[in-house]
């Protein structure tokens, strides 16, 4: 059982080194103590029954309010004052950044 483990020096430190976070001796200790102080609530919760429970992605009830993205037409002054108050314009269109 996690319980009666606890994260070692040497477990933080190659976590750390993963990382790439460098630690004092006193931090490897604190974050030893605390990682393992987290572990083990993980591992009570683990022992919760959830027989019966639904799984949920979220509990507020909210979704997403989604619409058809559909160009609207608009007069052509409109238009060349929108694209005109934009930083970059390319063949007409407005230019932006590529979303990733």
């Amino acid at each position: 059982m996690l319980k009666d483990k606890k994260i070692s020096s040497e477990e933080v430190e190659h976590i750390a080194e993963l990382a790439r976070i460098e630690l004092t001796e006193e931090e490897k200790k604190k974050f030893s103590d605390e990682l393992s102080d987290v572990l083990g609530y993980v591992e009570q919760l683990q022992e919760v029954n959830t027989d019966g429970i639904e799984p949920v992605s979220q509990a507020t009830g909210m979704v997403n309010v989604l619409r058809e993205d559909v160009a609207e037409n608009c007069d052509e002054d409109t238009r060349k004052k929108i694209i005109e108050s934009f930083p970059e314009e390319k063949e007409g269109y407005i230019k932006v950044k590529q979303i990733m």
